[in-house]
């Protein structure tokens, strides 16, 4: 009995620090698209970054500040991901999908601008495929219509924002809910043509603790629990 609890101690220790050593990394809008036309996917082992225009993978713009898809239409059409119509449903929306490791999880967004505040169902930046509450957060210089809700039934995040300044604005997250999952970003408004997220960076956890890990720090807990008893 000593021997087991005394392997478990070693290994919970191991998976604690796993948990409590995790390392953010922060990929800027020039590590993702090469800062080229011709990126049509970033991957580095922890995370797979793909540009779509409805269901066809696109490719990035060659913009090192903001993160974007290539094609014709104005710069700062370029430089978001954006719904060029107010139709939420046409699926031409351009999307950004964020495919994570078993250990990597999202845990921030930044952006210079946005516009997507309409207050309807269909309005506003989506992120979907979480597996809980991201218990998302808004920091930083947004100004205007700025609020988040979750809804559990389809893990999805809904992030109403006008943001339009020198300063950059952030949407924190816990990249639990995220981890080995597949994100996908869009953006729409259907009161107004143009709703945009121009993106600059994305920040992940690159140590999130695998369910293995997490299933032996309950077990650890049970073990604590029994012997204090």
């Amino acid at each position: 009995m000593l021997k087991t609890q005394l392997t478990l101690s070693v290994s919970l220790a191991a998976a604690l620090s796993t948990a409590s050593f995790a390392a953010p990394v922060t990929l800027t809008a020039g590590d993702i698209n090469g800062e080229d036309t011709t990126t049509a996917s970033f991957s580095n082992g922890d995370v797979t970054i793909t540009p779509f225009i409805g269901n066809t993978q696109d490719t990035f713009n060659a913009n090192a500040t903001f993160l974007g898809i290539d094609g014709p239409g104005a710069m700062s059409q370029q430089n978001t991901f954006n719904d060029l119509d107010t139709d939420p449903n046409n699926g031409n929306e351009q999307k950004l999908e964020l495919a994570f490791s078993a250990t990597s999880g999202l845990s921030q967004l930044s952006w210079a601008f946005s516009r997507a505040d309409g207050p309807g169902p269909d309005d506003g930046v989506f992120i979907s495929g979480f597996l809980s509450d991201p218990t998302a957060a808004l920091a930083g210089a947004g100004s205007g219509v700025n609020s988040v809700s979750y809804d559990v039934g389809s893990g999805t995040l809904q992030v109403d924002i006008v943001s339009f300044g020198s300063a950059d604005s952030f949407l924190n997250l816990d990249p639990l809910a995220s981890a080995g999952q597949t994100l996908l970003i869009t953006t729409t408004d259907t009161t107004q043509a143009g709703a945009q997220l121009g993106l600059k960076t994305v920040t992940y956890d690159d140590a999130v603790p695998e369910p293995g890990s997490l299933a032996l720090l309950g077990l650890g807990g049970l073990l604590i629990a029994r012997r204090r008893r």
